[in-house]
């Protein structure tokens, strides 16, 4: 009788185990796309990543690499990734349906944040080739970035407003950090790239003094706006990188997002935004590109190139950042 006992209690207790393990310990996995590890986009994904792990209760967040905003939201459309650092101007794109998105208009695209971080178009040259502006790559060989990425709809664009196309030159579909490598060894003569300002990746290239940061000058900027209307002066100031010496003028386009998906649910995208504007600090640590990330890069709604997700909405209005 006493081990029937022993035993019903045992039984007891081993289903009540199962019950709690089975309520108070399911686990939400967020995964984060961000970009190439050459770049900003990675470690603040990291950052982002580690504030929703401290902070959100049953949440196991990781950040991976990926190509980028293009392939970032063919991830999140097809539900490999939950979020994703994304360039405002692509996920605009997306949800209207334009260029490469022609007739497949992403409309569930949706705004976990305001602004995080400003890009700069960022185009490299060797010195020794005698190329003193981007119009100077005719004949070249040209890193623009992975086939069908946001980067290498940057290099189209920019190389028109120069009045160049890919027949002018011989274009090379790498990553950024495989294009800072081969220009390191002379395997490439320029580099079209859309990083932040300070990217770890041109900072290792400029170490070697080997290359120069090309203007994109006024006459550039207006003849680029009448193809990318969104894009705007940026400048990179002397020392932005090592042996950069000078200032640089270049161009943008709006402050990246972190995109989500209009199903992911309301509850779990409040508590991912209250998280990061709550512990802004350790967003804005990683780099000075990211110091502006907060309240002051939140848009109104109708300045937004797309809608914000219920739950990062209602954090925004409940915490007095939008009325």
């Amino acid at each position: 009788m006493k081990r029937n006992k022993r035993v019903f209690a045992a039984m007891l207790t081993i289903g009540a185990l199962l019950l709690f393990s089975g309520s108070a310990f399911a686990v939400t996995h967020i995964t984060m796309g961000t970009a190439g590890v050459g770049g900003m986009n990675y470690p603040v994904g990291m950052a982002m990543a580690k504030i929703w792990n401290a902070n959100i209760p049953d949440v196991k967040a990781v950040a991976i690499a990926t190509a980028g905003a293009v392939q970032n939201i063919d991830m999140i459309r097809t539900k490999d990734i939950e979020v994703a650092v994304c360039r405002a101007n692509e996920a605009y794109r997306a949800l209207n349906g334009l260029e490469k998105y022609k007739d497949k208009p992403h409309t569930w695209l949706r705004a976990l944040t305001g602004g995080v971080m400003f890009d700069a178009k960022q185009v490299l040259a060797l010195k020794d080739k005698g190329i003193n502006s981007i119009s100077d790559f005719r004949g070249k060989r040209v890193a623009v970035g992975p086939v069908g990425s946001g980067g290498e709809l940057d290099a189209r664009e920019i190389l028109a407003a120069y009045g160049l196309t890919y027949n002018d030159i011989t274009p090379e579909y790498i990553e950024a950090s495989q294009a800072t490598d081969m220009m390191s060894d002379g395997l490439i003569e320029g580099a079209i790239l859309g990083f932040t300002p300070g990217a770890s990746a041109i900072s290792e290239l400029m170490i070697t003094n080997k290359v120069v940061i090309l203007p994109i000058d006024a006459a550039g900027l207006e003849s680029l706006k009448k193809i990318n209307p969104h894009v705007s002066r940026r400048v990179l100031p002397a020392d932005t990188y090592p042996n950069q010496f000078y200032e640089v003028e270049t161009c943008g386009d709006p402050a990246d997002l972190i995109i989500t998906r209009e199903d992911v649910p309301e509850e779990l995208v409040y508590q991912m935004t209250k998280s990061l504007y709550e512990h802004k600090e350790d967003v804005q640590a990683v780099a000075a590109a990211v110091r502006q990330f907060g309240p002051g890069l939140v848009a109104p709604p109708e300045e937004m190139l797309i809608p914000y997700h219920p739950g990062a909405l209602r954090y925004f209005k409940e915490a007095g950042i939008l009325k």
